[in-house]
């Protein structure tokens, strides 16, 4: 069975997106306990240095651009700065057409904080100010996480001297209305057509082609060479080995029990069910149509005809067809079904020859 582990450089990319979010989850964890300690210190922070704030603004005063500065608004600019990592970190962590929930969760804990010190510390002053310049700080730093993701990106001329390979390469390009998450690991030279979702933490090779319109669900892993037409679906946790083709409207699912709503009649989430993936090896083909219901395996270079309902394991070099899914052949590398020849099996496109044993096929040992 083809595992993560074994799909090429893919799998890798995932594991640093996995780990990447990992680090920005710990660093907010840390600031927001930072945060609690500021908020609910009993006696104002700044106070062990309001003499050295003081004369700090006196002092600025000579200057034209500074003469009409107060201790007011020296605290408001940091009540600013103070929220500003806020919405960077949750903004990262958010979709990118959501980066103003990081907006929404700096009123929330400004509100909170505020509260919490009207309520209970009486040396500390609440003001609905600090809250309105909280929340200013953790807008500005989501706007910034909002800008960078949406600034073009810089896609280099390929050198038209290189090899092949090498500009191929360098012609990463995803479409305008195309949904790719900031998580996702996208490999070079990939392409990525319009109306084409990819999800978070997803993790797509280098040199695929994803479709107009297909799906590409969190977590999913696709090696080198992949093509994903149009309309595909690919859901979580599906992992596909390098030069794997899914043809137009398959379906690859992650639900062995599928269900809009649990017993008691509330809407499912994701706690309430556990996904189950399709593993799909080098080389193999889905054809149009065709649904595999997972947990299924699909074997190296197999080929799952068009509309075909695959409901078990697919062994290496299979052909299968029908509903539910069964084996009618062999078929090699080059696609074309193999036809018996002596005690072997032979490619009539290749002239390769293959070896059947207890029920799987191998190629057979070149003298």
């Amino acid at each position: 069975m083809t595992t993560p582990e074994s799909l090429s450089p893919a799998g890798s990319q995932a594991m640093k997106a996995k780990a990447h979010r990992g680090i920005l989850l710990t660093a907010l964890a840390l600031y927001l306990v930072g945060l609690a300690f500021v908020g609910a210190w009993p006696t104002p922070v700044e106070r062990p240095l309001a003499g050295l704030l003081k004369d700090l603004i006196d002092a600025v005063r000579g200057n034209p651009l500074t003469a009409g500065m107060t201790y007011i608004h020296v605290e408001g600019a940091a009540n600013v700065v103070l929220f500003v990592p806020l919405g960077l970190m949750i903004a990262l962590l958010l979709p990118i057409r959501r980066w103003w929930l990081a907006g929404v969760a700096g009123l929330l804990i400004s509100a909170t904080i505020e509260t919490v010190q009207y309520l209970a510390l009486s040396q500390r002053y609440a003001s609905l100010g600090d809250v309105v310049n909280n929340t200013l700080g953790a807008v500005l730093g989501a706007v910034a996480i909002r800008v960078i993701r949406t600034r073009p990106a810089q896609v280099t001329a390929p050198d038209p001297g290189a090899e092949p390979d090498t500009r191929r390469s360098a012609m990463t390009s995803i479409a305008e209305t195309a949904d790719v998450a900031d998580t996702a690991a996208i490999g070079e030279g990939t392409r990525i057509w319009h109306l084409a979702q990819v999800r978070e933490d997803a993790s797509v090779g280098s040199n695929c082609n994803i479709g107009r319109g297909a799906y590409v669900g969190p977590g999913v892993v696709l090696g080198n060479n992949c093509k994903l037409q149009n309309y595909a679906l690919v859901y979580e946790p599906a992992c596909l080995a390098d030069g794997v083709f899914v043809g137009p409207a398959a379906v690859l699912t992650n639900d062995l029990h599928p269900r809009a709503i649990t017993p008691d009649g509330t809407l499912k989430d994701s706690d309430d069910w556990v996904a189950v993936g399709v593993t799909v090896g080098k080389g193999a083909s889905i054809g149009a149509g065709a649904v595999c219901i997972a947990p299924a395996s699909i074997g190296e270079w197999a080929t799952v005809a068009a509309g075909a309902v695959v409901t078990r394991d697919v062994a290496a070099y299979a052909v299968v067809v029908g509903v539910p899914a069964r084996q009618t052949g062999w078929v090699g590398e080059a696609g074309h079904p193999l036809k018996q020849d002596g005690g072997s099996w032979l490619c009539p496109a290749t002239g390769r020859r293959y070896v059947e044993t207890s029920g799987q096929l191998t190629p057979a040992v070149m003298d």
